[in-house]
């Protein structure tokens, strides 16, 4: 039994280890599902859903060019590095993948 229970709480800390990585604000790394002028939402592979707040200082690239929010479109792929500012995520850096064409 207590081999048992060791087994449920490894395997319950793997699961909830992306969600918990996604909450300390360091990034998300999936899809993007929406963006509006204030706030990208990213969607993780695991299905976990991150939203952070854009602030001026936030910056965007594709590839390894400067881009800017309107270079954005839901179901591309991004990371996020963000930082936590009170109850909420700030998006620093927005990285994206090339459009497909």
């Amino acid at each position: 039994m207590i081999r048992l229970m060791t087994v449920l709480a490894v395997a319950a800390a793997v699961v909830a280890g992306p969600a918990f990585a996604h909450e300390k604000g360091d990034r998300a790394i999936g899809v993007v599902e929406s963006i509006t002028a204030d706030q990208i939402v990213i969607k993780a592979s695991d299905g976990h859903v991150v939203p952070f707040a854009l602030v001026p200082d936030t910056r965007f690239s594709v590839g390894d060019k400067t881009a800017g929010a309107q270079d954005v479109r839901a179901g591309q792929r991004a990371v996020v590095h963000g930082k936590r500012s009170g109850d909420k995520l700030i998006a620093v850096r927005v990285k994206l993948a090339r459009h497909k064409r």
